[in-house]
């Protein structure tokens, strides 16, 4: 009997590795293909995925009983130009069977990620699996392993909070500033700054459907470009329903979402026009003046103007707080958000972590029985040829009605059969095990069939 084969995970992570172990242990796309193609004609390998984000990067592995990860990723990642030893050194953990299994799964339900909970891991992993897929066909314990994962992540997700509340500023910033208004599609943002935080920030206001957002920024070419491409992203993605106040906002429809980019020198008249402010540059001293705000407050009758400062240093002079009809909200503000999800995050850990055990203790029930699978398909095979053989002739004889019902008695038939076959099949002893599954396949194996 064939004993089913082992999976294995190899890890450099967040929690156990500096970056600059994390960069040497990195496979882009191109590197992650070579290794699934050099794998997948070393003996002893099924098959493999590996996964590599800026946080982490791991190999999983199904080998044959006999074969060690060790030597089999060694002499493959020498062979596309890389460097297995980081795995299994100072920073580097392997994990084996269910520990492999359960890490996996782990990280699909982002327990595992530097922010907990969050779910790009999720499109990650999915990322990592497509790719497998479309270069080779996992192993059987791999497949099951990465479809447990997706499975198990959603029930976390859907079942308990644990993705619940803003964990990084720049979404904190976006949902302080949804406390503010019934809602975003009635209001305009100005996005003072056009870095990575900034895009972040920006893209969470469209998806919270704001009304107009405006990119401000030094270099005028970079605010176009991230215009541009939040505009892009707008027409691909598919449209939320929003509502709309149209006596306040006769022409929002039209806008409703769009990204402009405005040159430095309007940041004054930008102001003016925006209900809410969320700025970040890299500048050393503060852009937004209290000269400047006293007059975009101006034109606004008492309509109030937020300003989000997640800039550091601060970008927001501390005399514009007070300004009648501004407030001003900077990193402390929105760390206290931060931190006060992260902790209800936290608490959320013991339910995730319970649904995990399910899901796992499902995976490795099926993995156990693995090898009765093929034996059981044969036998389920040969009864059907004897059901369909019996039909055929019942019909020959008999009406449609009495052959139709001759087949879903026998249909009832074999499915107790299989059940009762596969119940005798999963013996505690191996050994047991082994000798039932080899009787049945010698009593109606191929080899038995060709010889009635």
């Amino acid at each position: 009997m064939t004993r089913p084969a082992t999976l294995f995970a190899m890890t450099i992570n967040h929690k156990i590795a500096p970056t600059e172990m994390r960069e040497q242990a990195h496979l882009d796309d191109d590197r992650s293909v070579a290794l699934m193609r050099e794998l997948s004609t070393t003996p002893g390998c099924v098959s493999v995925i590996p996964v590599s984000t800026c946080n982490r990067t791991e190999i999983y592995l199904e080998l044959l009983p006999g074969h060690e990860p060790g030597p089999v990723l060694t002499e493959a990642m020498a062979t596309v130009g890389g460097d297995a030893s980081v795995f299994f050194g100072e920073y580097g953990r392997l994990l084996e069977g269910a520990d492999a299994v359960r890490h996996l799964f782990r990280i699909a339900a982002g327990l595992e990620s530097m922010m907990i909970g969050e779910p790009q891991i999720a499109s990650q992993l999915k990322d990592a699996y497509r790719r497998a897929r479309q270069h080779q066909e996992p192993g059987p314990g791999l497949l099951r392993a990465f479809q447990g994962a997706f499975r198990a992540g959603k029930r976390v997700r859907t079942r308990t909070k644990i993705s619940k509340g803003a964990v990084s500023v720049a979404f904190a910033a976006v949902e302080l500033s949804r406390k503010f208004f019934a809602s975003l599609s009635e209001h305009r943002a100005v996005l003072v700054g056009a870095g990575e935080t900034g895009a972040l920030a920006a893209r969470h206001f469209l998806q919270h459907n704001i009304s107009h957002l405006t990119v401000v920024n030094r270099s005028p070419e970079r605010a176009q470009e991230l215009a541009e491409t939040l505009n892009a992203e707008r027409e691909a993605a598919p449209t939320r329903p929003v509502s709309v106040d149209r006596e306040r906002f006769p022409a929002a429809k039209p806008e409703l979402g769009r990204v402009d980019a405005r040159p430095w020198d309007d940041l004054a008249d930008a102001l003016a026009q925006a209900d809410v402010v969320l700025t970040t540059t890299g500048a050393t001293e503060p852009v937004i003046l209290p000269d400047m705000v006293r007059e975009a407050v101006k034109p606004r009758r008492g309509k109030p103007l937020f300003l989000l400062d997640i800039a550091v240093p601060r970008d927001v002079h501390p005399e514009v707080s007070s300004i009648d009809g501004v407030y001003v909200f900077g990193l402390d503000d929105l760390d206290e958000i931060v931190q006060g999800n992260l902790t209800a995050r936290r608490k959320q850990m013991p339910a995730a972590e319970a649904i995990i055990e399910t899901e796992l203790a499902e995976f490795e029930q099926w993995f156990s029985d693995m090898d009765l699978y093929p034996t059981v398909a044969a036998f389920k095979s040969y009864l059907e040829e004897l059901k369909d053989k019996q039909v055929g002739f019942v019909r020959k004889k008999q009406s449609a009605e009495v052959a139709a019902a001759v087949d879903r008695s026998l249909q009832q038939f074999i499915k107790k059969v299989l059940g009762r076959s596969m119940t005798s099949l999963k013996a505690d002893d191996p050994d047991e095990r082994e000798r039932d599954i080899a009787t049945l396949q010698r009593l109606f194996g191929k080899d038995a069939e060709e010889e009635g």
